[in-house]
């Protein structure tokens, strides 16, 4: 127990240190908000409100992680103008310079979000002496890819990169780090767990509404549009979808349930109106880990689940066949399935585009097997391919293979490193979906899902780099550290709750006058 002398210390401590932060943020937005006012931006007045969050994230610690998964699963990444689209008017993962023409500003709204969370996290955790990392394989592999991440921006620089190109490049890795420590240290409840979750599906089911709404209402245009949403999306629906059926398959009662079960409709017609590839084939694959998941979890149920699994993969395989050549909406998800064989002229032109340029990441791959390029170098074309930069300004920095992408940046070590990363979170979130705990292995299975539909999506269109998929990455593999934290404190829990009773057993000495019978006495 703290003396009186220390206690008042540390209280002092605490006052100060809330004090300068405040006293800081204060400034910091007041002269920014005047800028915007002189520059008659309405955005100021956000602004003001903002002063109230780090009294917020003082206040409700788990907060920042709540607003960033709500964030990334319902804010757009690119401006959007159509009116339906609210919360596109955000410019969350957009630099103040490109939205509101503040000369020189290079954040985004959303790095000094996890900037503010990051500081009123250590202003709190120091004031109150409660300080404390514990390293696992997973954050020591988060970590080594955020320092190959650091070495791959400096690499860059030296041999000539265009720097703000190369900042774009570096922030994924930075916000996963980040995101991760953060909901690892914030998370201190299993009740924090579910309402990660809660924002999962307010935030997905918010991108399905809006979906179904464009689908309805451009029913009759045609052509239909390529797309109605953002890549993203095929990566958190298909996270959505799982999570609703582990809800079921878990046994986890309550709210979250029916609620997800409720608001499924919307997500799968907004997928299937979507129109991406990558959906069709991530989905499966999340499911398949699904049913291997459960298969492994319940030895009882093994049996059936593998017959159910069967008759899922003959029942989808027959639908293929069938709707592989359909233009319905129905028929969208075998289209797409069949065209990664047989594709139709459009979907050939897009793959063709994107062997060649895999064929020139592999030749640019050899030239600097060892140390890659580094981050804001161009990528050589060898291999002429067609200009898209003006639909993709990024393209000859992101090519769509992020795979090939982070060993071309980062070299071989860094690849290496990045899939040992990925192995090491595969494990720590399978190991957490095999507890016992319903809440626990749910979240293990979500945040398996995720990483699987990380690396597809990085596989198929630009996922690895996508700052809001690795936020929710970020998010729910530092949900796997906290979980498991919590997990060993509630087993330390009960072993002393056992273990309590025979500690207090003593020994009273025998009086002549007493009998045998008394020499145990409990106090």
């Amino acid at each position: 127990m703290l003396a009186a002398s220390d206690a008042i210390r540390t209280e002092r401590l605490r006052t100060g240190v809330l004090g300068v932060l405040l006293a800081a943020l204060a400034i910091g937005l007041g002269i920014l908000g005047g800028v915007l006012t002189v520059r008659d931006h309405a955005f100021a007045v956000v602004l003001v409100a903002g002063l109230f969050v780090p009294i917020l994230f003082w206040r409700v610690p788990v907060s920042p992680i709540l607003l960033f998964v709500l964030g990334a699963t319902a804010v757009d990444r690119f401006p959007d103008a159509s009116a339906d689209n609210l919360l596109a008017k955000i410019p969350l993962w957009r630099s103040l310079a490109q939205d509101y023409g503040i000369s020189g500003a290079i954040l985004f709204p959303v790095e000094m979000l996890i900037g503010l969370a990051v500081t009123v996290w250590l202003a709190r955790a120091i004031s109150r002496r409660q300080l404390r990392l514990q390293p696992s394989q997973l954050g020591v592999g988060i970590a080594l890819v955020l320092l190959m991440a650091l070495v791959a921006e400096a690499l860059g620089l030296a041999r000539g990169g265009v720097f703000n190109i190369s900042l774009w490049e570096v922030r994924p890795f930075v916000y996963l780090a980040l995101t991760y420590v953060l909901t690892s240290q914030l998370v201190t409840k299993r009740a924090e767990l579910d309402a990660v979750l809660w924002g999962l599906v307010l935030g997905t089911a918010y991108k399905g509404l809006l979906g179904t709404e464009r689908l309805i209402t451009l029913g009759n245009v045609f052509p239909r549009p390529e797309a109605i949403l953002e890549h993203d999306e095929s990566f958190f629906f298909s996270c959505y979808i799982v999570l609703t059926a582990g809800l079921w398959l878990f046994g986890k009662r309550g709210p979250l349930r029916w609620a997800a079960a409720a608001l499924l409709p919307l997500v799968v017609t907004a997928d299937l109106g979507n129109n991406r590839r990558a959906a069709w084939v991530i989905l499966p694959a999340v499911l398949i880990a699904l049913g291997l998941v459960l298969y492994v979890r319940t030895p009882a149920r093994r049996k059936l689940i593998a017959w159910i699994m069967g008759v899922l993969l003959v029942a989808c395989s027959a639908y293929v066949v069938v709707f592989r050549n359909s233009q319905s909406l129905v028929g969208e998800p075998a289209h797409a399935v069949w065209s990664q064989f047989q594709p139709d002229p459009r979907d050939a032109s897009s793959n063709l585009y994107r062997v060649l340029e895999n064929q020139n990441l592999a030749i640019d791959i050899k030239a600097a097997v060892f140390t890659g390029t580094g981050f804001g170098v161009p990528v050589a074309h060898p291999i002429p391919l067609y200009d898209a930069s003006s639909f993709d300004p990024l393209i000859n920095f992101i090519p769509h293979n992020n795979v090939l992408y982070v060993w071309l940046r980062m070299g071989s070590l860094g690849m290496i490193i990045f899939w040992w990363m990925i192995g090491a979170a595969v494990v720590a979130a399978c190991r957490l979906a095999r507890r016992p705990d319903r809440t626990l292995g749910l979240f293990g299975v979500m945040a398996l899902t995720a990483v699987i539909a990380w690396v597809f999506q990085g596989w198929l269109d630009v996922g690895i780099v996508s700052f809001r998929i690795v936020v929710i990455v970020g998010c729910l593999l530092g949900g796997v550290a906290a979980a498991r934290r919590l997990a060993e404190e509630r087993a330390a829990g009960d072993l002393e709750a056992i273990e309590e009773p025979v500690a207090a057993v003593k020994v009273v000495p025998l009086r002549p006058s007493e009998p045998a019978a008394a020499s145990l006495a409990t106090p």
